[in-house]
């Protein structure tokens, strides 16, 4: 079966109104936690552009413990969960 991330939990940690860049803390429901950052367009919409897993679980995926990119296809599917958490106005 293939890895399906559902958000639980999320909270903006940073918000730079200059650049134009957010990072929001994510937790999963199988307890992983992952930074997803915003970049703001032009036409002030907000769109995930990176991911990096937070070390305090394996990794759902390739189940390493260390430095790995495998949430990067699921970016997409964590951000559209993310924006029903918080309010990316």
């Amino acid at each position: 079966m293939p890895y399906q991330p559902k958000v639980a939990e999320a909270k903006i940690v940073s918000h730079n109104e200059k650049n134009g860049l957010m990072e929001v803390v994510v937790v999963l429901e199988d307890r992983n936690h992952c930074r997803v950052t915003y970049e703001t367009l032009p036409s002030g919409e907000k769109v995930p552009t990176d991911i990096s897993r937070l070390h305090k679980e394996p990794c759902p995926v390739c189940k390493k413990d260390y430095l790995c990119n495998c949430m990067d296809p699921y970016l997409p599917e964590i951000g559209e969960q993310v924006s029903k958490f918080v309010d990316l106005g």
